[in-house]
Formats: structure tokens, sequence, C-alpha cells
């Protein structure tokens, strides 16, 4: 069941009123980093290593980023503490597929605060400005509260 977002607060959003959707809350652009090095994943994340990722700089007069085609880490705007009895998941938006990009997401854990981010996938050459509408992140809520919240390594990233 998707839950309301109605009684949440995303602290950092650019333009709230704009951004809270019918059934989720559009997530906005804060910046972008090109993957420059290799990651690594394991089982029990003893060996895990996230790559090298160089920022993508905004032009000094505030105009639009353009992207080839690759693989990009985005960050949000947007602050997100998720509720003990619900996960999040970030959806693209359908501008942005229509630009020939696309948007992926883990899933966020109940108790999870912070400042995320996405892997954006640039199929086709895109410009994008800074605080573009770019996802739109919604709660599943869940039957019951978590028996344990997220304490993981990304717990307050980037705040």
């Amino acid at each position: 069941m998707l839950r309301l977002l109605a009684d949440l607060q995303f602290a950092g959003a650019p333009d709230d009123a704009l951004q809270r959707q019918p059934a989720g809350y559009d997530l906005t652009l804060q910046a972008i980093s090109r993957f420059s090095g290799t990651g690594a994943v394991d089982l029990t994340n003893e060996r895990r290593v996230l790559p090298d990722a160089t920022p993508v700089p905004w032009p000094t007069d505030g105009s639009l980023a353009r992207l080839s085609p690759g693989g990009y880490l985005v960050t949000y705007n947007e602050v997100i503490s998720v509720p003990a009895d619900a996960a999040g998941i970030v959806l693209p938006r359908s501008s942005l597929m229509r630009c020939g990009a696309t948007l992926h997401s883990a899933l966020w854990d109940p108790g999870y605060t912070g400042r995320g981010q996405g892997l954006l996938t640039v199929f086709n050459d895109l410009e994008l400005y800074p605080d573009a509408r770019i996802g739109q992140f919604i709660l599943l809520k869940m039957e019951q509260q978590a028996d344990s919240l997220y304490s993981g390594r990304y717990q307050g990233e980037n705040l």
C-alpha cells in the first residue's frame, strides 16, 4: 500500500508545493558526479569499495550541465527520513525518460535519514539545470513497524 507523504517534511526542497505529487514527492538535482574508478561489492561489505567519482561542475552562470551517454551518480537536494513503518523507492520522472535517460535506486530502508543518491543512466545527450526534478520518491507502507531500523554506512549521508 502506498503511504501518503502529507505528514513528511523534506528539508532542502527548492519548492515544496511544486514537488508534492498525488502519489509521491519529486526529488531535485543538487549535484552530479562521473564515476572515475573501480568499485567492488562482496557478501559482508568487508571488501566493499565505492568507486571514486569526479564532480561534474555546474557552469558558473547558473545554466545547464550537458551530459553525454554514460552512468552518473546524482545527489538529491532533499533530506529524507523514512518512517519506521515504511520503505521508500525512487522512480524516474517520465520527462527524464522521454529525454533518453533513467534513474535507478535501491530500496530506502525504514529509519534511513539522509540526502540520498541515485544512478542516472543517460542514453541520449542530456541537458540538466540545477534543481531539475528528476525522480519521484514514494513510500510503501508496511503492515507493521520494522523490527530494526537502518543503521548502515549511508545513515546521515550528505548531511
